[in-house]
């Protein structure tokens, strides 16, 4: 049997994923998100599921995920990396403790997670990786500067692996979404106001092509794509 592992699959994005990934032939979904009672709730009713609440900002934490995932000889098919969090604020308003936590879970939780994602994967011959990352990681734009900072960082070091891993099996995916309809996003006063002038992207366009992703032959690797809704400037 393989396991697909979903990070931020409580909600948003990650929980698209996993309804859109749910009940695929001899795969074992798990779940992954800090948000225990989200999770609870999610899981519950799906007993073919496996979940873990954990910080995804914890390197020992993912590793423990990613050995129960494969133990008893299970392989790792993929890791879908979603879990992320918004840091609204200028450059000079935001406290540095905040700051701190955008890079922790942006970008040193996908580090971390793909780090331990690797091993089994090049053991196994095969995997894809996938990275949640963002318009913001190729287009900076004034409001959220950490946000930025951690979305290029994000898309960086998943092209670099990607170069690193070439000739083992392993694919590397980056998905940059625009403007998509999702709790982080609405929570977020002057981007929900901007979403609204125009028909933003749903949870599940993204989820559609994460499948369509992992169902590409092993000679095909889809390294980068960017989805904007269709109205979108930036």
């Amino acid at each position: 049997m393989g396991s697909i592992i979903v990070t931020g699959a409580a909600s948003g994005i990650g929980l698209a994923v996993c309804n859109r990934l749910r009940n695929r032939p001899d795969t074992l979904l798990v779940l992954v998100d800090q948000n225990t009672n989200q999770l609870a709730q999610i899981s519950g009713s799906n007993l073919s599921d496996a979940s873990h609440a954990i910080d995804a900002s914890d390197p020992d934490a993912i590793q423990k995920v990613i050995d129960t995932s494969i133990s008893g000889g299970n392989q790792l098919d993929a890791i879908v990396i979603c879990a992320g969090i918004s840091c609204p604020g200028s450059a000079t308003e935001l406290e540095v403790s905040r700051w701190k936590k955008t890079i922790e879970i942006n970008t040193l939780g996908l580090m971390y997670a793909i780090r331990s994602a690797i091993p089994p994967m090049i053991k196994q011959g095969y995997g894809t990786i996938i990275a949640i990352a963002s318009i913001a990681g190729k287009v900076s734009y004034v409001g959220e500067p950490a946000y930025v900072a951690s979305k290029y960082a994000v898309v960086g070091f998943c092209d670099s692996v990607r170069k690193e891993l070439i000739g083992t099996g392993v694919r590397v995916s980056i998905i940059e979404p625009g403007f998509v309809d999702s709790p982080m996003t609405r929570n977020q006063p002057a981007m929900a106001k901007r979403m609204n002038k125009i028909k933003a992207l749903e949870t599940d366009d993204i989820a559609r092509v994460i499948e369509f992703i992992l169902d590409q032959p092993p000679h095909c690797s889809i390294s980068e794509v960017m989805i904007r809704p269709t109205e979108q400037e930036l």
